[in-house]
């Protein structure tokens, strides 16, 4: 009895133990993309301050409240109640959180308020470049009415989204539910930046609005319809009151001692000016407490066509504050050119050399792919044509003798009977098997059987590629050929009966064409037809008082 509670206690201390080590398992488990230093909770709502914390009813089309009565954990949750729509729950709109184009980890937990449960969703909602709404399901679940359930999943927020929102759901129906401990996780690059800051190059087109140009000087900016280099629109710039009046803007992006590409597309209509003019890309900026102003470069524009202006230009050390303008008089000169702005682009050079070099390995990787796909289904279509054809064949060819079938003959005769001319160069052969029957009765089916087969063989070998040849029958062919095989079929028939194979075997042999001397009216095939039998059984009857022991 000692040595069972010594056991007893060795067992207990053994699974307590066990316990010890599972459970910080498992709490390391819970937390998500542990793995990843760098990321964090964006957001992270309990409830336990009894505030919405931003949270709404999605749509209007229901109630949420803060309930005591149930939570995951600590004493809150938020319940949704007087739903009229599946899709109407708790909603928060995550705009201000998220960087377009990046991957967010999603958490929360849920619980049906209805006795039979529930399929609750976890879903995204915003809008694309296009300004259509676009719907998103992170996850869905069957959930229970007496236990929390975990909804987690991964998504990545596309590169042109914009007024995003997370919201909760049910598959079908009104049920009422909870939610509580709603975590929202992501990398800790990215707070939003000007979209000039946000990389190694930028472009301006001018297409939905200024993208931060401004007038340098007393000069109007508008964005115009009338002419565009791409695209619809293009930066308008007029009413010029000094040379230096131009637009820019402001080129965060650019740091010194790094080669940047700038460039941009100008024309000007203006009927009062001359039809050539210079037009200059300009940077102003700061260095050591004094502003610089420096050429880029310039070119000598003609009225009324789109000119690209390009070049290359290095900041100096400690230049600050450098602005990007498009300027089109010089101090001398005396009008003031309206002119229209399209397709500005800064870039790094290095980045674009980068770039360049990605592009062509992109570039090769793709032909490899197309001619590997295009390789694969030239091979495929090669062998659905294989397969086709042995289709084809095998829906024409009789199996027993490898002669056309019957079916193959009648549409050959409907063809000639459409096409009656054709009649005139053909030659219609009628053959068939002959002591058939004695051969059966006498030698057996099976010997009869290799007769056929023999006929068959001797009239493929005979017509070869220059007519066909059709089992109409039992024993019976039809060859349909452009030159007179009769003799090549008599030849093939005493070759093949040197060899005694244990049965007499014999073919008679009938041939019709059409004499235009001899036959009255247009060729018929069925004539033909109807002349080679009459010829065949002639052959025949010939064969039959040679020998008398089928009698």
């Amino acid at each position: 009895m000692v040595k069972m509670k010594r056991y007893s206690a060795l067992f207990l201390s053994l699974f307590l133990l066990l316990i010890f080590f599972l459970v910080p398992l498992s709490g390391f488990a819970d937390d998500p993309k542990n793995d990843k230093d760098e990321y964090i909770a964006l957001v992270s709502t309990d409830f336990e301050s009894e505030q919405f914390e931003g949270w709404t009813a999605f749509g209007n089309r229901s109630k949420i409240s803060i309930t005591n009565e149930r939570s995951h954990s600590g004493n809150a949750s938020v319940i949704t109640s007087d739903r009229d729509m599946p899709w109407s729950g708790p909603s928060l709109n995550i705009s201000e959180i998220v960087v377009p184009g990046s991957e967010l980890f999603f958490r929360a937990y849920v619980i049906s308020e209805s006795p039979e449960g529930s399929n609750i969703m976890m879903s995204l909602k915003y809008v694309d470049g296009s300004g259509k709404e676009s719907y998103e399901t992170i996850a869905n679940r069957s959930v229970e009415n007496d236990k929390w359930t975990l909804m987690e999943n991964t998504a990545v927020i596309p590169s042109d989204a914009e007024n995003v929102c997370l919201y909760f759901e049910t598959e079908s129906g009104l049920t009422d539910f909870c939610v509580d401990d709603i975590t929202i996780y992501g990398y800790q690059q990215a707070a939003k930046e000007p979209e000039e800051y946000s990389g190694s190059s930028v472009a301006y087109d001018f297409e939905t609005d200024y993208n931060g140009w401004i007038p340098r000087g007393n000069v109007e900016l508008k964005l115009s319809k009338d002419f565009s280099y791409s695209g619809e629109r293009s930066l308008y710039v007029t009413n010029k009151s000094d040379f230096w009046n131009a637009p820019m803007v402001r080129t965060g992006m650019v740091k010194p001692r790094i080669n940047y590409t700038y460039s941009a597309c100008v024309m000007y209509i203006d009927k009062e000016c001359e039809d050539n003019q210079i037009f200059y890309i300009r940077l102003q900026y700061n260095l050591n407490g004094e502003e610089i102003y420096s050429t880029i470069a310039s070119k000598v524009l003609q009225k009324g066509t789109w000119s690209k202006i390009s070049g290359d230009f290095i900041l100096p050390d400690n230049a600050s504050d450098v602005y990007f303008y498009i300027q089109s008089n010089n101090e001398d000169d005396q009008q003031f050119v309206s002119y229209y702005v399209d397709n500005v682009s800064i870039v790094d050079s290095s980045a674009k050399l980068k770039r360049h070099r990605f592009n062509m390995i992109i570039n090769c990787v793709v032909i490899i792919v197309v001619v590997s796909v295009i390789f694969i289904v030239v091979r495929i279509l090669i062998r659905r044509s294989k397969e086709t054809k042995a289709a084809i064949r095998a829906s024409c060819i009789d199996a027993m003798t490898n002669a056309f079938n019957r079916n193959t003959y009648e549409e050959r005769i409907e063809e000639l009977e459409k096409s009656p001319e054709k009649c005139k160069n053909i030659y219609v052969t009628a053959c068939d098997v002959n002591f058939l029957k004695y051969i059966n009765d006498n030698y057996g089916h099976e010997n009869g059987d290799k007769a056929i087969i023999r006929c068959a063989s001797v009239l493929l070998r005979a017509v070869g590629k220059r007519g066909k040849v059709y089992r109409v029958g039992g024993d019976e062919f039809m060859c349909i050929s452009e030159a007179d095989f009769t003799d090549a079929i008599n030849v093939e028939l005493a070759r093949e009966n040197i060899d005694y194979k244990g049965y007499p075997f014999s073919v008679a042999v009938g041939t019709a064409h059409y004499d235009p001397l001899t036959d009255s009216g247009e060729p018929d095939i069925k004539s033909l037809i109807a002349q080679s039998d009459k010829a065949m059984y002639k052959h025949k009857t010939e064969i039959k008082k040679k020998v008398d022991f089928f009698v």
